[in-house]
This record gives C-alpha cells, structure tokens and sequence, in this order.
C-alpha cells in the first residue's frame, strides 16, 4: 500500500529586504515538508495575509519600517490566538527579547541560522514547542525580569521541575508525555499550573523565567 504523507506545514515570509525573502524561501524549500504560501513585506500586509492565508507558521523580520514585527505578531496572534509565528533578527540588540515574549512568540532566530536550523524552528512551532536561538537566551533570560515578577513562595513540584526542564530542552507536550509515561493532558495540566505560579503567558516566558531563578538548566 502506498504510503500518503502528511501535508505540508504552510508558511507565510514576512521582510521587507527582497534578498532576505529570497534567502529565507530557498533555505525552507529545501524541506518537502514545508510549502511557501505567500510573502508580505511590511507589517500591516502580515497581518492581511496572515488572516486571509491561514498560515501555519508565520517567518518575520522584528525590524521594519512602521509596524514592526512584534507589533505585527501581536496583531496575528489578536485576530488568532493559536498563530505561531517565528521572529528573526539581525542580532540581539535590534529588538525587545521581553516585548518578543509577551507578544507569544513560537521562536527567535538570528538571520544568519541555517536552513536547517529554520526547518527544525517550524517543525517545532507547528508541534506546540518554541524555539529560541542559543545566541538570544541571555538576552531572554535577562528580559524577562521586566514581564512578570515570579511568585517566590509558590515553588515549583519536583514534577513541575522535571516537565519544565525537558521543555527548556526543547521537548513538545507529547515527547514529554512519552518520557514521563504521562498523558499529553497531564503535561498541559502541569504547564498551566506551571504559568501560574512563574506569571508566564507562554513556554518560552516560563522557560526564560525559570532559568533565571535556576530551575532550569
């Protein structure tokens, strides 16, 4: 019988430099398993496409001109909560990490990642995980002290720690469930719980607050 293969992850390419477009839909047309639906090359035109495209996973750039991508993100994410969208940068010094984070970011790359660094990015976003370049984690991490302050008389259950920990590695909901011998539901139980008492919004909030306390490794 002849194997079907799944469909493949639709993306939408937001930046306003045309040879970084170029450079972003070669490298993910490298995969088969990720369609190019459509490019925007501004902020309000993200949002347009993104609302009439119904992308899976959304590339922008953080810095163009009037909307900007975080702000474009927040948009997104305003018309469709469950958006994923995958911020690239320059380099760390060009954007707000913490204004990235509570505009529920699925990932932060640097421009300069390799195809297969993005390809992985939007397998994971589309897996419910959040990807965040290694080079950017200080900078998370230090941000992070500006979103929410931590409830420090609420610990976290060694349980907690452990969930928490395999999703700093990067770990989606089921890969953790398969580790612990848990339900998928259990997992979201516990991150929820998890959120409440770090004051995160989201996995990379939760895992960026935990690593400054030391939680997390």
């Amino acid at each position: 019988m002849q194997h079907v293969s799944e469909a493949p992850m639709r993306v939408l390419i937001v930046d306003d430099h045309p040879v970084t477009r170029d450079g972003l839909r070669s490298a993910l047309s490298t995969s088969d398993e990720i369609e190019i639906v459509g490019e925007a090359t501004n902020g309000p035109d993200a949002v347009k496409a993104a609302k009439e495209l119904d992308p899976d996973i959304v590339f922008m750039d953080v810095r163009m001109p009037g909307m900007n991508g975080i702000e474009a993100t927040k948009a997104i994410r305003e018309n469709d909560p469950n958006a994923k969208v995958i911020l690239f940068t320059v380099e760390e010094s060009q954007a707000s990490v913490g204004d990235a984070i509570r505009a529920g970011v699925a990932g932060y790359l640097l421009k300069d990642s390799s195809a297969g660094e993005l390809i992985h990015a939007a397998k994971r976003a589309q897996e419910g995980g959040a990807v965040i370049a290694p080079a950017l984690t200080r900078k998370f991490i230090e941000e992070a002290e500006f979103i929410h302050q931590p409830h420090e008389d609420v610990p976290l259950s060694p349980r907690e720690k452990q969930i928490l920990q395999r999703v700093a590695n990067g770990a989606t909901t089921k890969e953790v469930a398969h580790d612990l011998h848990i339900s998928p539901h259990t997992v979201k139980t516990h991150l929820e719980r998890i959120y409440e008492k770090l004051g995160a919004n989201d996995r990379a909030e939760a895992v960026a607050i935990a690593m400054r306390r030391g939680l997390v490794d």
